[in-house]
Formats: C-alpha cells, sequence, structure tokens
C-alpha cells in the first residue's frame, strides 16, 4: 500500500469539505440560531444564559468524533457514494434550512427526502454536461448504500442525543393556554460532522455477496463531505437530562429497525421505499408522542407556595460555584424565607457580601448552599426564576 499516496488523498478529502458551501451556510445557519436564542433570553431575563458562539463549540468535538466513527462504518462496509446523490443530499438540507427548524436536520428527513427524489427523479437531459451527469451517477448507484447510510445516521444521531443533548438547555418563559407564566427549557443543537466516503471514479470489481460494490467503476477516491443532524426539543415537566434520555432512546430503536430494513433493502430493491418512509414516519412519531407525553405532564417550572424553583443557572456566576442546580427550589434566602424573586432579591439585600440558600433539592431533602458576594457580581447571584411579566402573544403554548 502507498501510504503517501493515501495521505495525500485524505488531505484533499479534508480540502473537499473546507471547500463545501454548505459547511458555510450550516455555520451561519447554527450561529443564526444562536442569535435568536440569546434575544429570546433577554426578552425574558433581562440577560443572556450562554454566548452565541456556544452553539458551536458544545457541538464541536462530538461532532467530530461522530463523523470519524461514522466514517470508518462507512469505508468499512463499502458504502459508495456519487456526487450526484451528494449534491442532491445538499440541496435537500438548504430546503430544509430555508424552514428555520432545528429538528428538521434530522438524517430521518434530509436521508429520508434525498433517497425518495433519488427514487423517482427523472433521467432528463438539462444541457449542462456537470448537471446531466449528476443525475446519470443517481440512477447508476445502487441506492441500498443510501439507505444503510440514513440508518448509520440516525444511530450517530441518537448516541449524540444521550451524550450531547442535553448540554446547555436553554431557558425560556412561555403562557401556558390559561394564561399562567410557565418555565420550559429547549434543547437546540446542529451536530456538523465531515463525514468520509469513497468516491467512485472508474470500474472496480463486482461482489456478488455486497452490492453496494456492484458498481461500474475503475478506482476510488476519498471526500469528506458535511453534514447535518438536527436536534429540538421543549421540556417542561422534568429535568432536561431525563426528557432528552429518553428521547434519544427512543430515536436509537427507530435507527436500529430502519437499519434492519437497510441491510434488507440491499438484496430487496422494493424494499428501499420503504426505509425512507420508516425513517421520516419513526422520527416524527416519537416527536409527536414526546410533545403529547408533556401535554398531559404537571408544569415543573411554575411559582409555588413552598419556594422559587431553579429554572437557569447563569455560568460562571455566584450561583454556579455553589453548585445550585435547574430543578431544585429555593425556599429561604439568608434565613427568610422567600415565594418569589422579588422576595427572594429583597432578601438578599439583608446580606450583600453574603448569600446562604435553604434548598429543596430533587430528591426532596433539604440542603444549604452559601457564598460570598462582591461588587459587581454578575446578574445578582446568578438565578433564573418564573418571571410574572406580561408575555408576548406568539409565546402562547
Amino acid at each position: 500500500m502507498d501510504f503517501y499516496a493515501v495521505g495525500i488523498e485524505l488531505l484533499k478529502g479534508i480540502g473537499f469539505f473546507f471547500l463545501h458551501p454548505l459547511f458555510y451556510l450550516l455555520l451561519l445557519f447554527t450561529l443564526f440560531l444562536g442569535y435568536k436564542r440569546v434575544q429570546r433570553e433577554r426578552n425574558d431575563f433581562h440577560t443572556r444564559v450562554y454566548d452565541i458562539v456556544d452553539d458551536l463549540l458544545v457541538p464541536l468535538f462530538p461532532s467530530l468524533l461522530a463523523g470519524l466513527l461514522l466514517s470508518s462504518f462507512i469505508i468499512g462496509f463499502g458504502i459508495v457514494i456519487p456526487i450526484g446523490v451528494m449534491v442532491l443530499s445538499a440541496i435537500v438540507h438548504v430546503v430544509i434550512m430555508l424552514t428555520g427548524q432545528a429538528r428538521l436536520l434530522s438524517p430521518a428527513y434530509t436521508g429520508g427526502l434525498t433517497l425518495l427524489i433519488a427514487l423517482v427523479l427523472p433521467e432528463v437531459t438539462t444541457g449542462l454536461a456537470m448537471v446531466d451527469r449528476w443525475i446519470s451517477e443517481i440512477h447508476t448507484v445502487h441506492l441500498g448504500g443510501l439507505a444503510l447510510l440514513i440508518s448509520l445516521l440516525m444511530i450517530t444521531e441518537a448516541f449524540l442525543i444521550l451524550k450531547n443533548g442535553s448540554k446547555q438547555t436553554s431557558p425560556q418563559l412561555l403562557k401556558s393556554k390559561r394564561g399562567k407564566t410557565i418555565g420550559v427549557h429547549e434543547a437546540k443543537r446542529i451536530w456538523i460532522l465531515p463525514i468520509f466516503f469513497l468516491l467512485p471514479a472508474g470500474p472496480i470489481l463486482t461482489t456478488e455477496y455486497w452490492p453496494l460494490l456492484n458498481i461500474e467503476f475503475s478506482q476510488l477516491g476519498v471526500l469528506a463531505i458535511p453534514f447535518a443532524i438536527g436536534f429540538q426539543q421543549v421540556i417542561r415537566s422534568t429535568l432536561p437530562i431525563h426528557a432528552i434520555i429518553n428521547n434519544g432512546k427512543k430515536v436509537l430503536l427507530v435507527g436500529v429497525i430502519v437499519l434492519a430494513l437497510s441491510v434488507l433493502s440491499l438484496y430487496i430493491s422494493m424494499l428501499i421505499p420503504i426505509v425512507a418512509i420508516a425513517a421520516i414516519i419513526g422520527r416524527e412519531t416519537v416527536a409527536t408522542l414526546l410533545k403529547l407525553r408533556e401535554d398531559k405532564e404537571v408544569n415543573m417550572y411554575t411559582q409555588r407556595e413552598n419556594g422559587l424553583v431553579i429554572l437557569g443557572v447563569i455560568p460562571r456566576s455566584p450561583a454556579e460555584k455553589m453548585k445550585v442546580n435547574v430543578g431544585e427550589v429555593v425556599t429561604k434566602v439568608n434565613g427568610i424565607r422567600v415565594t418569589s424573586p422579588q422576595q427572594f432579591y429583597e432578601a438578599l439585600q439583608h446580606n450583600s457580601a453574603f448569600c446562604k440558600l435553604e434548598i429543596i433539592d430533587s430528591q426532596g431533602e433539604i440542603r444549604f448552599a452559601q457564598t460570598a458576594l462582591y461588587d459587581g457580581e454578575h446578574y445578582q447571584i446568578g438565578l433564573l426564576f418564573v418571571q410574572l411579566e406580561q408575555l408576548p402573544q406568539e409565546n402562547v403554548i
């Protein structure tokens, strides 16, 4: 094996990733979502909770790791995706981004739509040599490989949700149908994965046992292509981590089912459209069931008679240093019982140099948290509660 030639091919593939327009469109879309989040947080709490750049940094390492692991499976399985299919996938990504919905960037939707369009796309000529070649490539590749890719991306999505989806969820104020102000947490994330693909460029030998390589090309190159995995979930009845892990497990189950169908589709071509439909319907069913469950449960982040439910903790604040957690209930501040944000800050002023909180934790047990306070501490001590201000009508749920 010529390791030098392999290294050159890998460098070319990585270079193509940074030249791909979709990569920069995904970056801009992620920053746009971060900007809208910060605007909302300032409107609700008069302060941002997380920086805009955190929307890029938090998913960065998990995205790179997931992309490399998925690439090893794709190359190991011999999945060959021609440029025409990649271009079609990029177009689907862009159209979905125009909706502004992060959740629709799930590979169940982007991959499922790409596969369905590839199946029904007529073999037409446009007069443009490059476009005609892309369309021709879509009709020469075994689309079972694309079906298998969708299932692997969905399983990757599930693991990203489980391991990274609950990081830095954003607190938010909404108005319930009964007109009551409630708090929720929103998880919204875009993972941009660099995925390496074998690129056909001439005849490779046909294999009877693995139909993915049953195409007429003579050599393979390597390209790194940006793929997005979008995730969005609103939680109001429990701690974010519990709801998000539940979501991830359900997505994993759907991904495994789609994987089984995609493996069968490698040998039974009529199952290929079933893979796309199962992916889309399965992912949408998970989202719908989780939303219906949230609607039925009691709101966790509301004002209570026995204290204040912590809706958010600002990073690098005294509250974070005290290891105060979302969902815990503050009952006393400096020995004074509190039941409203106004009472909380009034009690805080009784000792401007020190803060002692009596808290009921997630296990229902009382614990104490305390810290010294200094002039210029960020946003008081950094706790966010459900406020009583009138909310705009668009926040009605």
